[in-house]
């Protein structure tokens, strides 16, 4: 090999394809979000992030192309807009301005820019964006258990902190079908003759849900979908299957809890407001090669069953009994037994069916035990180490039968057991094992604020001498909250101050849910103040864009004929003037 003549050409090659800007677009955003598969808008807005390589360098130009073939860059073919060269330093809210996007079409896009040299970077990685479908394709029904009727359900947002010592509460409590209050598990087989060439499913399953495509889930959001008032707006998500469908048996699986859908529980009570029993809407929009589509939707068809979820409150907490889990329920060639019922076709909800453009709620960081207290045989209380918003998962064996609660809370009575006297209580988990091995729970619809976890009905990491007790091996507390991406860093050479802010970053992680809450296991609700007090600061720390559209969005539902806007959006229950006609909440829909 003659070196020297292959570095000359390797040289030269470089000098003629000219220098590369100092600059790389990065991130890339459509509507303020990565990758949307739900675009409502026919002129989406644009955006990139710039990587510098070296200080001062700046944007004087762009190129856009957006395409309908993720291969464009190399076949030169299905470009639908080039922008061409457009001498601007715009790297956010630059409009698409080709053809009509069309409904339920993917698209993709990327983006080159010039720097003040006249050098031009690398294209960007190709993002795609998907238009949502039209409203007049979403055809699906709504399914459940019951209707609404059948439920005989407390209607109306005037329950607050509803007491079962008040002859009415206690009457509409027992006048309740508890076949509504249970969370079901809702299932449909179909079969596929060739593999489709895209598959999108589009979903709202209220209070919220968990879906899962032949055993295996999809998507890792958490009470999804995010909330809003039900009797306006009704979020559905979107999730690309191609590639996840073959020929032969294919079966979709729903599980359904109640969420603030249909919050009417007996632990802790801070309100009650219910839309409705648990209700499924489902569309699976598949495309064949020869061009031909197919769609399966929520109707008749399906069958449901009762869950091993026998208790789900977002106030209350939630029980599990693994003994009534249906092994491969949701899999193919599973043979549904006496127990799995026709559904219902359900009214819908009032509200808007609304494409969700937020980011959802995730479990976004976990924490293992840091300190451990025996208080007596069967009892534990383990210290997180840290204050946050989520759920205890754990890890456990032991007999057929046998239940583990979990209390949890963020203050101590003395030394010896988790109080929730300023939290509201009672508000637990518990799970019934079924004896086969080492067995892995966590709740899925319900959540606290906490810190400490009180043990029961299990030793702890070694089996005591003697105890028939199970044996939990590990626990850990899942944080859950909004996704969004975080923008903002602060670090000084004070290490308190440092310190505090890490104390209120957590705290605001904490109660950044599908709404900015007041705090996390009390009320959860979007008490208003905080989005315009907290507002600058928020705003310096995550991107806020996409988020911002539903916090206004919660206040519009919200307000009242007279143009009032409540101390709380959405607004789940209506509280006494002082608390629902005060300037310092309902502020915040003009700042």
């Amino acid at each position: 090999m003659n070196t020297p003549r292959l570095f000359f050409c390797c040289l030269l090659i470089l000098l003629l394809a000219g220098p590369l800007a100092a600059l790389t677009p990065v991130r890339l955003v459509c509507e303020w979000q990565e990758q949307p598969l739900l675009v409502e808008t026919v002129t989406p807005r644009l955006g990139w992030e710039l990587a510098l390589d070296e200080t001062g360098t700046r944007q004087t130009a762009y190129q856009v192309l957006v395409a309908t073939s993720p291969d464009f860059l190399t076949t030169r073919q299905s470009v639908c807009w080039n922008s061409g060269n457009v001498a601007s330093n715009q790297s956010q809210l630059v409009p698409y301005a080709g053809p009509t996007l069309l409904p339920g079409t993917t698209y993709f896009w990327t983006v080159r820019v010039w720097d003040e040299n006249g050098q031009v970077s690398e294209w960007a990685p190709v993002h795609r964006f998907d238009r949502a479908p039209e409203p007049s394709a979403m055809t699906a029904f709504w399914i459940g258990a019951l209707t609404r009727a059948q439920a005989n359900l407390p209607q109306g947002r005037d329950w607050h902190g509803p007491s079962f010592k008040q002859p009415k509460v206690k009457a509409a409590f027992e006048a309740i079908d508890p076949l509504a209050l249970r969370s079901i598990q809702l299932r449909k087989s179909f079969h596929l003759s060739q593999r489709p060439t895209k598959a999108m499913l589009y979903v709202s399953a209220l209070g919220h849900g968990e879906v899962t495509l032949n055993g295996n889930r999809v998507g890792d959001a958490q009470f999804e979908p995010l909330w809003s008032d039900y009797d306006k707006t009704v979020y559905y998500s979107a999730y690309d299957l191609t590639g996840q469908l073959k020929p032969g048996e294919q079966v979709l699986g729903v599980l359904l809890g109640n969420g603030f859908y249909n919050s009417v529980g007996n632990r802790y009570r801070k309100l009650w407001v219910s839309f409705g029993p648990p209700t499924l809407f489902l569309q699976l929009h598949m495309t064949y090669p020869d061009g031909s589509q197919a769609v399966i939707r929520s109707d008749e068809s399906w069958h449901y069953a009762l869950s091993p979820i026998t208790f789900n409150d977002l106030y209350g907490g939630e029980d599990y009994d693994a003994t009534r889990e249906k092994t491969g329920w949701d899999r193919p060639g599973f043979v549904p037994d006496s127990t799995w019922k026709p559904v219902v076709v359900q009214e819908a909800p009032q509200g808007q069916l609304t494409p969700s453009q937020a980011p959802p709620v995730k479990i976004m960081d976990n924490y293992p035990v840091q300190q451990i207290k025996r208080i007596k045989a069967g009892v534990h209380l383990l210290d997180m180490g840290q204050n946050l918003s989520g759920f205890p998962a754990i890890r456990v064996k032991g007999p057929k039968g046998a239940v583990v609660k979990l209390v949890v809370g963020e203050l101590l009575s003395g030394d010896t057991a988790v109080s929730q006297k300023r939290s509201g209580g009672p508000h637990y988990y518990s799970y019934t094992l079924k004896g086969e091995g080492e067995e892995t729970w966590q709740p899925r619809f319900s959540y606290y604020g906490y810190q400490f976890i009180q043990l029961e009905g299990a030793d702890y990491l070694t089996q005591e001498p003697g105890s028939a007790l199970p044996l939990v091996t590990a626990v850990t507390s899942r944080f859950i909250h909004n996704a969004t991406y975080e923008n903002g860093r602060f670090a000084c050479s004070n290490n308190l101050f440092n310190q505090v802010h890490d104390l209120i970053h957590m705290a605001v992680k904490s109660n950044f849910q599908a709404v900015f809450t007041d705090c996390p296991h009390r009320e959860k609700l979007g008490r208003l103040e905080q989005n315009h007090l907290v507002g600058p600061a928020l705003f310096m720390t995550y991107d806020l864009a996409p988020v911002v559209p539903k916090m206004v969005r919660d206040m519009m539902d919200a307000q009242r004929s007279n143009g009032l806007i409540p101390s709380i959006a959405p607004e789940y229950v209506r509280f006494d003037a002082d608390f629902s006609d005060s300037p310092e909440w309902g502020v915040a829909g003009v700042m």
